[in-house]
Formats: C-alpha cells, structure tokens, sequence
C-alpha cells in the first residue's frame, strides 16, 4: 500500500512539473510549440563573441528558445544545423558573411557596426539581414554631449564615405536638442585634418561618428592630437577611444548586446519577428577620461548621473 502510494506521489509531482513548466512559458508569451531553435555562429573562438554567448545563455529564460552551438566562421560549422535551424544567430561581422553564403534560414547578427550590415546587405540583397548593430542613436550620442557640456551650441561632426548616409538624420537629432551641426565629410586620409581645423574652429566638441576611415587607429591619432592643438573635447563612440584621449563616450558592452538579444528572443515566436530590421541598442554605458576634463577645465558629473540624463533625456 505505501508503496502504491509513493508511486502515485512521484507521478503527481512529475505532472506537477510539467504543468508547470508549460505555465512558465505561457507567461513568457513563448509556447513550446512557438519556442526556436537559435544556432550561434561565432567569428571568433573567443574574445567578445564568447563574452557575449556566456552573457546571452545568463539572460534568456529557460525554456524559451533553444541555443545551438554551431561552430566558427573561419573553421568548422556545422553546416546541418545552420540549414535545420529557425535562425542564425551571427555574432560578428565574418559569421554574418558565412551564414547569408552557406545557409539559407533568416540570420540574425549581432556585434556588427551599421556599415557592416549596410556592405552585407548590398552583397546579399535577397536574403533581408536582421541585426542589432552596435552603433548608438544618434540622439544618445548628442544627449551625451548635451550632459557634459550644457551651454554648448556648436558641435562639429566628421563624417567619413560610410557614416555620410546618416546625415538626415543627424540633422534632425541635432535640431531637437537645440544643437547646431557644422558637418564636413572626409572622403580620404588627406582631408582629416583640414576638414577637422575647419569644424574645431568654430565647434564647441567633435563628434567624429563611427565609419571606416573616420575610426581607423591612424586617423583616430590625428583626431585627438588636432582637437588637442585646438583645446577642443573629443566625444567618441567605444571605452578605447575614451582612454586613448577622448572626452567621453557612449557605447554598448557584448553584455550589453546579449541582454538586448534576449529581450528580442523572449518576445519572438517566428524568425520573420527579428530579421529585415536593423535594432539599435538599448542597454549602454558611458566612459568619461578625467584628466582631458581637468586639462580642459571641466567638471563633467559621474557616470551614473550621466546615464541617467542620457536615458531620461534630461539636459
């Protein structure tokens, strides 16, 4: 008889489990009948791309999608499970380029810069790349420089021949913050420095905006040595930037990135939810370089306050 018992117990909590389970997914909005299976493909074997799986395994739900591991670009991938999966999950600029080459299903990229996405794109065009680029809102970076230096009017933009295609929309961002833009473009490495005299001149700070020759090692070393000449404060785009002599900067972290990633995985019951869109970032972090800000005379708020102007839109 007790044995009986216990038998109908164990079976009972089995159920109770499963019941369980099931009412965990329904309040996810997530079925297991909608749940994906998600193959990752790196770029790299480590490095960020492995900061941002681990990152990525941590947030998602349990239960709601499924995470394949399905190998590196510049190696062996498992070439099935790119062909059997619901979606590719990219992370990097080469695993991008494999997944849209060898696999047919909707590819999701991650840790890509929009000009990466945009060159993707125009190589596959029929294929509708979906990504979370880490390319900040344009709004985010002027909230920035509106945060540190709240008086200021004026801010120069440098544009390179990949971030020129965001000037409409720089224009309109800098209008609702009451900023006037003095943009110039440089189209090679001999117009940084007369394009960068003409806007510290008469700018307030520079923003150079992220774009393959704008964000070389090289033309990043004649930025911050000429804005240094002019007594001119840097707003920059990554931490490195930061500690090489810009100012401050805004950026996203892999962490960052992979937080974001399952905020869209945890909403999405079909790949068609995720790709043909370009996702900006939503988590961010702010770096600020305090000896340029006393070099300057400037007393710039902590961190933390800064973000909190950032994301409140407070100026």
């Amino acid at each position: 008889m007790r044995a009986r018992v216990s038998r109908l117990l164990a079976d009972g909590l089995r159920v109770a489990v499963v019941i369980a389970m099931f009412a965990s997914l329904s309040g996810l909005g997530v079925s297991a009948a909608q749940a994906m299976e998600v193959a990752v493909l790196l770029s790299e074997a480590e490095g960020r791309g492995q900061r941002f799986v681990e990152a990525l395994d941590a947030a998602l739900a349990p239960g709601v999608h499924r995470l394949l591991p399905a190998g590196v670009a510049g190696g062996d991938a498992d070439a099935a499970l790119l062909e059997r999966a619901d979606l590719v999950l990219a992370v990097g600029h080469a695993a991008a380029e494999r997944a849209l080459r060898e696999s047919a299903r909707p590819v999701l990229a991650v840790l890509v810069a929009l000009r990466d996405v945009d060159r993707l794109n125009r190589a596959h065009p029929e294929r509708g790349l979906g990504a979370l680029v880490l390319d900040q809102p344009l709004e985010r970076h002027l909230r920035l420089v509106r945060a540190v230096l709240p008086d200021a009017r004026r801010i120069g933009v440098l544009l390179g021949p990949d971030s020129v295609t965001q000037l409409p929309s720089l224009n309109r961002a800098a209008a609702a913050l009451q900023f006037q833009a003095d943009v110039h473009e440089a189209r090679q490495a001999a117009d940084l420095v007369p394009a960068l005299d003409h806007l510290l001149f008469a700018s307030d700070a520079l923003l150079p905006l992220p774009d393959g020759l704008v964000s070389g090692p090289a033309a990043a070393r004649t930025i911050l040595l000429t804005s240094y000449r002019h007594r001119r404060p840097v707003f920059a785009h990554s931490a490195a930037y930061v500690t090489a002599g810009a100012l401050a900067a805004v950026f996203s972290t892999p962490e960052h990135v992979a937080v974001d990633v399952a905020d869209l995985l945890a909403g999405a019951t079909e790949p068609s939810g995720l790709v043909r869109r370009i996702h900006s970032p939503r988590r961010f972090d702010v770096a600020v370089n305090r000896a340029v800000a006393r070099a300057l005379g400037l007393v710039v708020a902590d961190e933390p306050a800064l973000r909190e102007r950032i994301a409140g839109g407070t100026q």
